[in-house]
Order: structure tokens, then sequence, then C-alpha cells
């Protein structure tokens, strides 16, 4: 065997060992009765020299609840709530979620997720409107991100058609002194930026 077949070879035990180690004593998801059409994911990223061994993921938040205040809508979700690569979600995705990932991988993957998010110790994300720029379909909106303990300004573009509204955002993990998800030194990771993407819709 090739010095590069064995490194590679003792890489992908290595990663399978951190993804298998990890499901063990994994909470189930916790649902939440869904509102048609209002949805909140989470793009995360595959990073590290040996990126190309990983997956990107999307995460679904499992409990989104909306609150509609005065100055636009306040939205609340779980960490142990959130379900990890739900097929049809990771179909829709295109080409660079094609990959299959299996129930043992998304269970790894998901306490992986628990812990580098320290969501024992701080368990909801919140996002709180505080202002809205313009009144069309097209609206420039400041809100307030609480996540890991730690609270963060940031503008975003809503969309609106009448009761709905959709976006998206990137969000920094390091922002909210989180640190990025990394084995190996770093051979396999997540990148910092996750892209949030939501659907809500107004009663």
């Amino acid at each position: 065997m090739s010095t590069l077949s064995f490194v590679r070879r003792t890489l992908l035990i290595a990663v399978a060992a951190v993804v298998l180690a990890g499901c063990a004593g994994a909470p189930a998801p916790v649902a939440a009765p869904a509102v048609q059409g209002q949805a909140l994911h989470v793009l995360v990223f595959r990073g590290g020299a040996a990126a190309r061994l990983g997956h990107n993921h999307v995460l679904r938040a499992g409990d989104l609840r909306v609150e509609w205040a005065a100055a636009g809508p306040v939205l609340r979700f779980r960490l142990d709530a959130l379900v990890v690569d739900p097929p049809e979600l990771r179909a829709a995705l295109g080409v660079d979620f094609a990959s299959a990932v299996d129930a043992d991988a998304r269970a790894g993957t998901r306490a992986n997720l628990l812990k580098a998010l320290d969501a024992a110790t701080h368990p909801e994300v919140a996002v709180r409107t505080l202002q809205q720029v313009g009144d069309g379909a097209r609206r420039a909106v400041e809100a307030e991100i609480t996540l890991h303990g730690q609270s963060r300004r940031q503008w975003f573009v809503v969309d609106v058609d009448g009761r709905r509204a959709s976006g998206q955002v990137v969000v920094r993990q390091s922002d909210f002194g989180i640190q990025p998800f990394a084995v190996m030194g770093g051979l396999l990771a997540v990148q910092d930026a996750l892209v949030v993407q939501f659907e809500l819709v107004q009663p």
C-alpha cells in the first residue's frame, strides 16, 4: 500500500469513528406543530483540506415559533429540535447536497453540532425584528440574533408577498463566540459562515 493510500484509509477510518462516536446518547428531535408553508433552514458548508471527504449539511428548525410583534416577527427555535439532513431537503438543494447521508451519519452530525454550539447551556436561538426600511415587496430589515448566549445586530433583505415573508442571511459562527466544528487539526471541518433561509406566514 502506498503512503498516500495509507493516509487516505487512516483518515477515512478516523472520520467514521468520530461520526459514529457522536451517535451515542443524541437526544431525539422535538417536534412542534407545523404552520403550512413556514420554515427555517440553515445551510452548513464543508471545509478543511479533506473537505471532499465530508458533506454539506442542511438543518431544519423542527420547533420554529413565531410571534408577530409591532416591529415585526420574533423567531425562536431550540437547537436540540434541529433536524439534520432531511432527505427531501437535500434533494431540493441540488448537486452540492446530492451525496447520500445515512441515519448513522445524521445522528453523528447532530451530536457533534449540539456539542459545538454548546446547546446544553444555550438551548435556544432567537431572532427579533428591530426595524424595517421600506413598505413594499422588498424590504431591508434589521434584526437582533441571539445565539450561544450572545446577541448581534444584522441587516438582511426580506421579500414580502401578502402575508408571506421570505429571505436569507449569512451568519458567522465566530461572531457569536462559536468555534466551528473541526477534527484532525482542521483536515475536516465546517465553514464559519452559515446561510439561514426562512419563510414565514402571518396568521
